[in-house]
């Protein structure tokens, strides 16, 4: 069979480097795994690329959550709430409970969609050694270790970025009569935030070796074989 998903993985993910195609990007990546799934018979594949339509659809209603809840607010200004219900009690306790019930229930969502998230990378990287096993490609191996070494990168960037902004003062910034120089804060910017420019780097190499992996997978008309199955033989 022609495996139309090497096609698509390996073009969502070139179009994730793309502005404003990201969406498009995660739909033809997830398509890509639940077809690889479908040919290989691995659950996992398939899982992965269900739960990345998941997260991505999460995330769009969020989005959209947000705008239809705080549009009407910031059009209407500080006449949100009407001078009326200022001298009313109980309706502003109806508005401020709304308003909370709002935020609580966009907390619940966000915590929801960084589950998914950490799940769909761990899945993301069991998926490309398996596929690389599957497949006998070198590139999904690559791409899997690079994502671990992306994992172990956001760790350690995060708090180091953190601890550098608060340990940085004013002082640190060279200034002219008119303010701080664009390359002074250019300068400041890469001194504290190198450690995230690393991160993203191999965030980037993690990308580009999974369009390789994908572009290079074999066009056999016969079925590969899942593992499971062979080790069942």
């Amino acid at each position: 069979m022609v495996r139309s998903y090497k096609w698509l993985g390996g073009i969502g993910y070139i179009l994730s480097f793309i502005p404003y195609a990201s969406f498009i990007s995660s739909i033809l990546v997830a398509v890509a795994w639940i077809l690889m799934g479908k040919d290989t018979r691995e659950r996992i594949f398939t899982i992965l690329g269900v739960l990345m339509l998941i997260t991505y659809v999460l995330a769009i209603a969020l989005i959209i959550w947000l705008i239809l809840s705080f549009l009407p607010v910031a059009f209407a200004g500080t006449m949100a709430i009407a001078p009326r219900a200022m001298t009313t009690p109980w309706k502003m306790g109806e508005a401020f409970g709304r308003f909370f019930a709002q935020i609580i229930g966009m907390i619940i969502i966000g915590l929801v969609l960084v589950g998914l998230a950490i799940t769909v990378f761990i899945l993301d990287i069991v998926a490309h050694f398996r596929a690389g096993k599957i497949f006998n490609n070198r590139w999904f191996k690559i791409a899997g270790w690079m994502r671990i070494i992306l994992a172990i990168a956001i760790i350690i960037a995060i708090p180091l970025t953190v601890f550098m902004i608060i340990s940085s003062g004013p002082s640190m910034l060279p200034s002219t009569p008119f303010g701080p120089s664009y390359g002074a804060i250019l300068s400041l910017l890469f001194t504290i935030l190198w450690p995230m420019l690393i991160a993203l780097v191999v965030g980037l190499l993690a990308t580009i070796f999974s369009i390789i992996a994908f572009f290079t997978i074999s066009e056999e008309t016969t079925t590969t074989q899942s593992s499971s199955q062979l080790q069942q033989q």
